[in-house]
């Protein structure tokens, strides 16, 4: 636990030395000023023991002036630091977990992303908090700092018999609450599968993505119900384990409250009591009252402490999680100086199968884009396509088989860094799914390639490029943050705009004209030859007419390859291409 504290107060003083280290002083300065007020109030209570008329009162006067200066320094001195410290180590601590948290979701595979066990171990290293971890360990740590002097005052009184009954008390209280506090973190992490779910109910019921289907359907009272039956079944279990944490603190609480209303009420009879003056006794008194009021706190900030070390460790576990490998083999890439100009892309071999999956999802896949080459991969529905471009593009590592770029491997390949670390492989990418970006169309641009954020003349001949024809490169996208909101099409024309930004060596377009009517379809294919010319490409697409255009057709069929060549062999073939073109022509011309 210690260990845990130590990384904390790390974290935050590389980010900011100043909070944590006035934290850290003001709160440990705290703890002799407790011992000093007891020495104090015991010697000013025997000077006006001592006192009479004719002596006299600057003693007594001086006493309780060092005891109320004492307690200036305690209340106000050192109270007004350490609050201002803990709200900047709040906000400090708040942002630099946020920061660790998505910096590794950003370096994880794409598989590991999409993991359900990863995104439990996510959703539990998000309920960590640095500022909690730093203030509760310095809590803990003052507390049990200030209790040993307290108990140092009581055996300077020989009181070792209450001392040795109260702290045999306060261990089995420890030890039960330590037991109740690792109980309910291990029933919160058992509930973490169905908090997500939980939380993807109300963002289905709160959001704008699934509001029409959810008001045209009438899905609301069954998501709610679904919602609410999690809800009942989460607290129904952490009000049971409760119950039971709190049964078994019964009797050690009870214990040390007995012990504690015994002691003070006998604290005249203890050994030694009638050689205590009046000061040892508002002082053993006082240190008594104390030591047993403090004790349960100790307990309390341990338990405490003990659930976020629990979480702590989720935390760690993720930020441990192994990470993509590109940066290492796109060393490699760098030190070979190939280009992506001077080699093709060849599979060999390559197989994938999805964790938890027993059939492949794709199944021996061989084949070879040549340089310059646009290619065009075709499939019914659940064919692999989507799961190939993922392999190809670094995402996924091949579960068989091995990808290779001119001499790179496909894990090397530079698929979105900044400028100054770009390899020898760019890519660019257009997705089905591509992403809608809430920001500035300049932005959503630009992000393709950052530098030229304010090369407006680049920006606005992307946009010309992809066919979109507004104008406003500061317009905010998206009314959820009072910006205007493009149709499908046109988020389509966004995105292949940013992927024109990159200038990359090789293009994928995954499906992208599924939002698109027919024209604009056509002319988005037509984009994709104009763009591509010269360049490697990659079209996924279950337009069959798109696919003519490539110079390169691969056909896949239940994870495996199954034909490649041009449109034209494919059709003198008559296999599976012939049959797919036919089907969607006589669809279209109405036969």
């Amino acid at each position: 636990m210690i260990r845990c504290f130590l990384q904390a107060a790390s974290i935050l003083y590389q980010v900011e030395k100043r909070p944590v280290v006035v934290l850290a002083a003001a709160m440990l300065t705290i703890v002799p000023v407790l011992p000093a007020e007891l020495w104090l109030m015991k010697e000013l209570i025997n000077r006006i023991q001592g006192w009479n008329p004719s002596l006299s009162s600057y003693p007594i006067l001086t006493a309780a002036a060092w005891l109320a200066a004492l307690m200036l320094v305690n209340n106000i001195g050192l109270g007004v630091p350490i609050p201002m410290a803990l709200t900047r180590i709040n906000e400090i601590g708040a942002l630099e977990h946020q920061r660790l948290v998505l910096e590794k979701t950003s370096r994880l595979p794409l598989q590991s992303v999409e993991a359900p066990s990863v995104k439990d171990i996510r959703e539990r290293a998000l309920l960590v908090s640095l500022h909690e971890v730093y203030s509760t360990g310095l809590q803990w740590i003052q507390q049990l700092i200030q209790a040993a002097l307290l108990v140092s005052i009581l055996l300077a009184f020989g009181q070792w018999i209450p001392l040795a009954a109260v702290i045999g008390a306060t261990v089995l209280l420890s030890i039960v609450t330590g037991k109740s506090v690792r109980s309910l973190e291990k029933l919160s992490r058992s509930q973490t599968p169905d908090q997500r779910l939980m939380d993807h109910y109300a963002g289905l019921m709160t959001g704008k993505e699934a509001a029409k289907e959810i008001r045209l359907f009438g899905h609301a009272p069954e998501l709610e119900k679904r919602w609410r039956g999690l809800y009942e079944r989460q607290s129904r279990d952490r009000r049971t384990a409760v119950r039971v944490s709190e049964l078994r603190k019964l009797g050690p609480e009870l214990l040390l409250a007995l012990l504690s209303g015994l002691l003070l009420a006998l604290l005249v009879l203890l050994p030694g009591a009638r050689t205590f003056t009046a000061g040892d006794f508002a002082v053993l008194f006082m240190t008594m009252s104390m030591l047993l009021a403090k004790l349960p706190d100790i307990v309390r900030t341990g338990g405490s402490f003990q659930k976020l070390y629990m979480r702590w460790e989720d935390f760690r576990t993720y930020l441990e999680l192994e990470e993509d490998a590109s940066e290492e083999n796109a060393g490699r890439a760098e030190a070979c100086g190939r280009s992506a100009a001077g080699g093709g892309l060849r599979l060999s071999d390559v197989s994938f199968r999805y964790p938890g999956v027993d059939r492949k999802a794709l199944d021996g896949i061989r084949m070879t884009i040549p340089p310059g080459c646009r290619a065009a991969l075709v499939g019914e529905n659940g064919s692999g396509k989507s799961t190939l471009v993922k392999l190809l593009a670094g995402f996924y590592q091949p579960s068989e088989g091995g990808i290779d770029w001119g001499g790179l491997p496909a894990s090397g390949l530079e698929l979105d860094r900044e400028p100054e670390r770009a390899r020898n492989v760019k890519l660019a990418a257009v997705f089905q799914d591509f992403s809608q970006l809430h920001v500035r169309l300049r932005e959503n641009v630009a992000l393709g390639q950052l530098a030229e954020l304010h090369n407006d003349p680049a920006i606005e001949a992307a946009l010309r490029s992809a066919g979109y024809r507004k104008s406003g490169l500061d317009t905010q996208l998206g009314t959820a943050f009072g910006g205007i909101e493009p149709s499908g099409g046109e988020w389509q024309k966004i995105a292949t705009a940013r992927a024109l930004m990159r200038d990359a060596d090789f293009v994928f377009f995954d499906e992208p004209t599924a939002a698109l009517d027919p024209q604009a379809e056509r002319e988005a294919f037509e984009l994709f030859m104009k763009v591509t010319e010269g360049k490697s490409a990659l079209l996924v697409t279950h337009r069959l007419g798109a696919a003519k255009q490539a110079d390169l057709v691969f056909v896949l069929r239940q994870g495996k390859l199954v034909e490649q060549g041009t449109h034209e062999e494919l059709m003198r073939m008559n296999g599976e291409y012939s049959r797919m073109y036919r089907t969607q022509a006589s669809w279209y011309s109405g036969d």
